[in-house]
């Protein structure tokens, strides 16, 4: 009995058990006989009371931390033994563990939290604030000040308004110091950003390409402006036909799917940068029968499969050039007239050969070197017929003199160790 008192003595308890009075109260009442304003007291009450339940959770967490009582059953830590125990997601349960040490360190933040007044969200943004504040400020006080300012700001702004304005936290409580301080930590963050700027993506073999990226603010900003002129209502209307289905409102991630992929298809290829003496776009591969057949397709330069009908729309929109590969007299044999290949024949190249030559390398045509089998020095031309394709790796293994290469008659070398 003593140890259930000394339990709801605590003030977080204290506070709960008040809360889950009133919402216990409308959840055994039927919905239907509440009135709106009890109905809305109960909902802002169930909001506070979730927060005072979160805060007396993570306060429970750095204690079981300090104890560590994932010791006890051999886990790696405490948020590794609480996301087990729990079925948590384990890196969902370190983030909260991170959180819960950092409310120790911030009682102000602690208590507004166990009060209900903030939401974890809020409580993250702040304490991840004052966590970032330089270690050599000369006003000790300047870290509790600027807690303060979020706590109160925090009252009227939700999390994402209240992280904008914790970048620039010194600026409003140490001004003398804050403006020029911000403005270096912010290029600090815009240069890290940068530099772990990253993308993935690959194909999914089911029609598609899935990835993701993280890319800095400006850009990512500039890309979602875009996206959205192409998903806006006004364009959708312009460019869908009339009994197709009314365009949503607000853009749906479908909708900014679409808008991706058009804006991917309106870049203009002769601005975009040389890729392998080529501007970087897509060769599609078809023949005049299968462009007017309804069961033909094409093919892209990496061997994927295109519908007949697709190819249709991309040649409405694209510019041809009719070529004829393998002729002793089309133009993509220059003679000694340039030592290098041109545009022409290594568009000729990618189309032939796909990807490089040597045996079992599966590197892009795009990305290889296109290399002459009769050596320029030895009197070779610089002919379509005697050019193949070797990604970076093996173009300068076939000019080492420490190798022996051998051409097999399906045009694919080897290369051995001389002895």
């Amino acid at each position: 009995m003593a140890k259930d008192s000394r339990d709801s003595a605590h003030p977080v308890c204290r506070a709960v058990a008040k809360s889950r009075k009133k919402t216990r109260s409308a959840c055994s009442s039927q919905l239907w006989q509440m009135s709106d304003d009890e109905v809305s007291t109960a909902l802002l009450e169930a909001t506070r009371l979730r927060a005072q339940v979160e805060a007396l959770e993570l306060k429970l967490a750095a204690e079981a931390d300090r104890r560590a009582v994932g010791d006890k059953v051999g886990a790696t830590d405490t948020a590794s033994w609480w996301g087990h125990e729990t079925s948590q997601d384990r890196p969902a349960a370190k983030r909260r563990m991170r959180l819960a040490e950092s409310l120790d360190r911030h009682t102000p933040t602690a208590a507004a939290l166990a009060e209900g007044a903030i939401s974890t969200d809020h409580a993250k943004v702040i304490t991840e604030c004052i966590d970032r504040l330089p270690d050599d400020l000369e006003d000790p006080s300047i870290p509790e000040r600027a807690e303060k300012h979020l706590l109160t700001e925090a009252l009227d702004l939700d999390p994402k308004s209240l992280a904008i304005l914790a970048k620039h936290v010194l600026t409003v409580v140490a001004p003398e110091i804050g403006e020029e301080r911000d403005a270096l930590a912010l290029e600090h963050e815009e240069r890290e950003a940068r530099a772990n700027a990253w993308l993935t993506m690959a194909p999914d073999g089911k029609g598609s390409y899935r990835g993701k990226f993280s890319i800095p603010t400006v850009q990512g900003a500039m890309l979602r402006k875009v996206l959205l002129a192409f998903a806006a209502p006004k364009h959708q209307a312009a460019t869908k036909a009339e009994d197709q289905e009314q365009v949503e409102r607000r853009p749906s991630p479908e909708r900014m799917g679409d808008a991706f992929c058009e804006l991917i298809e309106r870049l203009p290829a002769h601005r975009l940068p040389k890729l392998g003496g080529l501007n970087a776009s897509i060769v599609v591969l078809l023949d005049f029968t299968g462009l007017k057949s309804d069961i033909g397709r094409a093919v892209l330069e990496t061997g994927e499969p295109l519908s007949a009908s697709l190819a249709r729309r991309m040649a409405c929109e694209a510019g041809l050039i009719p070529a004829v590969l393998g002729s002793r007299s089309e133009l993509l044999d220059l003679g000694r007239t340039a030592r290098l290949f041109n545009g022409a024949q290594h568009l000729g190249l990618v189309l032939t050969q796909r990807v490089c030559t040597a045996l079992g390398c599966d590197w892009p045509a795009h990305l290889c070197h296109a290399h002459h089998d009769d050596t320029w020095l030895n009197g070779g031309n610089t002919n379509f017929d005697k050019a193949r394709l070797l990604c970076p790796r093996h173009h300068a293994r076939i000019h080492d003199p420490r190798f022996e290469t051998t051409i097999h008659p399906d045009n694919q070398v080897t290369f051995h160790m001389r002895t």
